[in-house]
């Protein structure tokens, strides 16, 4: 599908929704029934000298569209940075090691970070795009991720644990078949931060640590 035709369909699917919520939100049509001889429950009515509480659709939209103090956080992830990677390509066989480069910046209003990882892994570059944001109506943590290892784009869900580490859920996609994924996040202080790998095998039900990457920032002299 054309990306022109994405975006048309994607902003059909935004106006559709939101115009079905002002609906839903809309005056109350019970008295219609009244013109039929039908009369309304008594206990529809407000008591005498207290007035309906009002739904204000676009003001609550709006509070879920504002950034917050849980996106300011992902701030600090914003800048150039060097990458030191280490994986485990099986229980037996020695880390793989390598470089890369990334940047993140802050996109669609601060609301979520772009990420674009570059590096080189068992002798070919690769390549990853992600976004980063924090969900204010089911309040967590949400990202996407697509690189040049898949046709598939990962998205995980999480929150802040142990009162200083970030840490994500997902599925990830082997030749094995879909196991159980997650990303812990430590930040070191305010220039260095560790991504540490953990995957659920076939069979158990144990985390496994699979790899880290080590994030030290770009600073000009």
């Amino acid at each position: 599908m054309k990306r022109t035709s994405i975006l048309a369909f994607a902003a059909g699917v935004t106006s559709t929704a939101a115009l079905a919520l002002l609906i839903a939100a809309g005056p109350d049509h019970s008295h219609d029934h009244d013109d039929h001889g039908h009369d309304m429950d008594a206990t529809t009515h407000q008591p005498d000298g207290e007035a309906a509480p009002e739904f204000d659709m676009m003001a609550e939209m709006a509070k879920l569209a504002t950034p917050g103090p849980y996106h300011q956080a992902l701030g600090i992830m914003v800048g150039e940075w060097t990458a030191k990677t280490s994986f485990m390509m099986g229980p037996d066989a020695p880390p793989t090691e390598g470089t890369g480069t990334m940047s993140v910046e802050w996109v669609l209003g601060k609301r979520y970070i772009h990420s674009s990882f570059k590096a080189e892994f068992m002798g070919q570059p690769f390549e990853g795009i992600g976004y980063t944001g924090y969900d204010n109506a089911h309040e967590q943590y949400v990202s996407t991720w697509a690189d040049t290892m898949s046709t598939k784009i990962t998205a995980m869900t999480g929150g802040e644990e142990a009162g200083d580490s970030l840490v994500m859920y997902g599925t990830s996609t082997t030749p094995m078949g879909d196991n159980p994924m997650k990303i812990i996040t430590k930040f070191t202080d305010a220039n260095s931060w560790t991504d540490t790998f953990f995957d659920k095998m076939p069979g158990s039900d144990e985390w496994v640590q699979s790899g880290t990457i080590t994030y030290t920032r770009v600073i000009e002299d």
